[in-house]
């Protein structure tokens, strides 16, 4: 083994912002994994109904230990936390370098960094200023004046990022793209006798959290002039979510409108985004978050990266979609329409620009050399001795 890292996963809303929604951090772990480092990997999330913890130890190498932890395990907040947090981590030793995400991860990740007397890198998926600002602002902060290194999901969002977090000019950054490794996939499942579809009817897909934000209302009460024979599928694991997102919006229910709550499996989330004509990455622009969430939107790059292009908003960092001709940019909902009609019919033209642009200019694999480089050269004397 090269030696031992610790990776604090620790993000907002940890039990939806799970690990495996978010390749970046996923991919970077069992990157690091298979370099040959030994991983403690620490996770803030809990197993989702019926799906046993053992679905990580399948999926990771053997030489990424995990533990899971509870964000609230005694009801501890404010400074009662961070001190719980401060005295359960100063004691763990033997890491060359160590990984946060998210707000609290990343003070952990200070705490154990200091212990340690090695490297932080900070992991931000989030703009600082998303948030309420309270004491896990500052102590994130603190975190990133510190680190070592910044990883960034998108290099359009390191500039305000670094002013939001007080951070020098010096301060090295890496990006790592928040795209799954998805293999090009086989339409080896009929999804249109999976969820009933008309036979000739070719779908196009939501997936993702039902809510206002994504413009779901939008995309919904633009089916009704969708041209034929499309269709909509909505997919949100989360039954609840989806039983009352209908029923407040049971006003544009259409019976082109097909709604999925099954926990569906990566590999079967990415068959059903490949074999969808094109997909939906609709955002309200609510500030700098959204304005640059460019290759940090899972849901836009897992559509490129199974092949299928996307109807997303005119964000200035989704300007690479309509420069690589990887779908549609509209401003509202009412050129919905005129965009499915745009995809419809060109799904293998589309399909080899998404899945290109993936493999090369927006893929993991191009940014990791960047990345590995500085955290060698940041581990290296530590690993010589």
């Amino acid at each position: 083994m090269l030696g031992k890292l610790a990776f604090i996963h620790y993000p907002h809303g940890p039990k939806n912002a799970r690990l495996e929604t978010m390749p970046f951090a996923l991919n970077t772990v069992m990157s690091l994994a298979k370099m040959g480092w030994a991983v403690d990997l620490y996770l803030w999330e809990k197993p989702l109904w019926g799906r046993p913890i053992a679905d990580y130890r399948d999926l990771l190498p053997q030489n990424v230990s995990i533990q899971f932890f509870t964000e609230s395990r005694f009801g501890l907040t404010g400074r009662y936390l961070e001190r719980w947090l401060r005295s359960r981590f100063k004691q763990r030793k033997d890491y060359h370098c160590v990984l946060g995400l998210g707000q609290k991860g990343a003070f952990i990740g200070n705490v154990l960094a200091k212990a340690n007397e090695c490297p932080l890198i900070q992991v931000v998926d989030e703009f600082p200023s998303n948030w309420p600002q309270t004491m896990w602002t500052t102590l994130e902060q603190e975190a990133a004046q510190k680190a070592a290194m910044i990883v960034v999901p998108d290099p359009q969002q390191y500039p305000l990022i670094s002013e939001e977090l007080g951070l020098s000019q010096t301060t090295p950054y890496a990006t790592l793209p928040n795209i799954a490794a998805i293999q090009p996939c086989a339409h080896d499942i009929d999804w249109h006798l999976r969820f009933k579809l008309p036979k000739d009817s070719i779908p196009f897909l939501y997936a993702g959290t039902v809510d206002t934000w994504a413009r779901v209302p939008e995309i919904l009460s633009s089916v009704a002039d969708w041209p034929e024979p499309a269709v909509l599928i909505v997919h949100s694991r989360s039954k609840g979510e989806v039983d009352a997102f209908r029923q407040r919006y049971s006003h544009l229910e259409n019976h082109r409108i097909y709604w999925s709550d099954q926990v569906l499996s990566q590999d079967e989330l990415n068959s059903l985004v490949a074999y969808c004509e094109g997909s939906f990455a609709l955002y309200h622009n609510s500030g700098p978050h959204i304005e640059y969430v460019g290759f940090s939107s899972g849901k836009l790059m897992r559509s490129l990266a199974c092949g299928s292009p996307v109807i997303a908003s005119q964000l200035s960092s989704f300007s690479f979609i309509e420069k690589e001709n990887l779908g549609i940019l509209i401003e509202g909902g009412s050129e919905i329409p005129s965009a499915i009609h745009t995809l419809m019919g060109k799904q293998s033209e589309y399909r080899e620009r998404c899945l290109n642009f993936c493999q090369t200019k927006a893929s993991f694999e191009a940014y990791w050399p960047k990345f590995y480089e500085q955290l060698i050269q940041m581990t290296g004397n530590q690993l010589e001795s």
